[in-house]
């Protein structure tokens, strides 16, 4: 396993279905969830990984979880950036309702970004310019 966004996103997935959220962050989880098995229907063995991760969650079925969803992302590149793409609105939503900022940048990047929740002062880039 390579992919650490997949690990993350198995892991966490595995452990916000096992805690109790508040109601926006439990929808978007089991929307994720729900878009998972619906992938995987006709698949009983993967299925199964998903169930096994969900139902008794241990490193050994979080770690087959991720695998499989490191293997159909290499397998589907579709499957893999809709995975990420809903990913992304989850992290995003669970954060949001923790009271956290969820910070996201994507596609090409010319010049500066800033993620940060909370700026007191000003933020500058590059040379200050000269105050006389």
């Amino acid at each position: 396993m390579n992919d650490p966004i997949m690990v993350t996103a198995a892991t966490t997935l595995v452990a916000w279905a096992t805690t109790e959220l508040a109601q926006s962050g439990r929808a978007a989880v089991s929307s994720l969830i729900g878009f998972l098995r619906h992938r995987f229907r006709h698949e009983p063995a993967s299925r199964a990984a998903i169930e096994e991760a969900l139902q008794q969650p241990s490193p050994e079925a979080v770690g087959r979880l991720a695998e499989l969803l490191e293997r159909e992302s290499r397998r589907d590149v579709a499957f893999g950036a809709e995975l990420r793409s809903r990913w992304s609105q989850v992290d995003a939503t669970v954060a949001e309702g923790a009271g956290g900022v969820a910070n996201s940048v994507s596609g090409d990047v010319d010049g500066s970004v800033v993620q940060a929740r909370d700026v007191h002062g000003g933020i500058h880039f590059g040379d200050r310019p000269d105050r006389h």
